[in-house]
């Protein structure tokens, strides 16, 4: 098993990670695995994140500000995760999209291939090109609403939403995008 989960209506994953990953501090996730990193699975999402397991105890529930809710829960076991990478929206481990019991290994593939080139358009150096080129015209999204999909961030990312968002520049004209529609753009391109 190398899936820990966690369940977004108990714990505010979607502020808590990102905070933790940039001040690179270790958390506290309810469950353990049995390969040392282990891919951290929001329900009802899909895999968002890379982590390496740095211990595992039996102990009650954190004190972790994130967490939704008074009630405390009993003893559990826990596993203490430094994560090693975050993507809240990655194209190939949305639910549905890979088994619970799936192998460690066909999981990790799964989630370096998303980091490729998006189409066979693409050489690896014109699209970081590319991309670099969208990060300077526009490296603030004054939205929050994704032009494409038409989601707006804001609902579930809260102020952490306009940073999340990407410009995507086509033809000397750009458009503000969530990270997910932006990857798609390119793919199907």
């Amino acid at each position: 098993m190398a899936i820990l989960q966690v369940d977004p209506n108990r714990y505010d994953v979607w502020h808590a990670f990102p905070t933790y990953f940039l001040e690179q501090s270790p958390v506290y996730v309810k469950g353990s695995v049995t390969t040392p990193t282990a891919f951290i699975e929001v329900m009802g999402h899909g895999i968002v994140a890379e982590a390496e397991v740095l211990l595992v105890e039996m102990i009650e529930q954190p004190d972790d500000p994130y967490w939704l809710g008074a009630e405390k829960e009993e003893m559990a076991t826990y596993s203490l995760v430094d994560l090693i990478q975050l993507h809240f929206h990655h194209p190939l481990l949305k639910i549905g999209m890979y088994e619970a019991d799936e192998p460690y290994e066909s999981i990790h593939q799964k989630w370096m291939d998303g980091y490729h080139v998006p189409s066979s358009k693409w050489t690896k150096e014109d699209y970081e090109a590319h991309l670099f080129r969208e990060k300077l015209v526009a490296p603030y999204a004054p939205v929050t609403t994704c032009s494409v999909c038409e989601i707006n961030l804001f609902e579930r990312y809260g102020n952490d939403a306009s940073k999340l968002m990407e410009y995507h520049l086509q033809d000397d004209a750009g458009i503000w995008v969530c990270p997910t529609c932006h990857k798609a753009i390119h793919t199907l391109d």
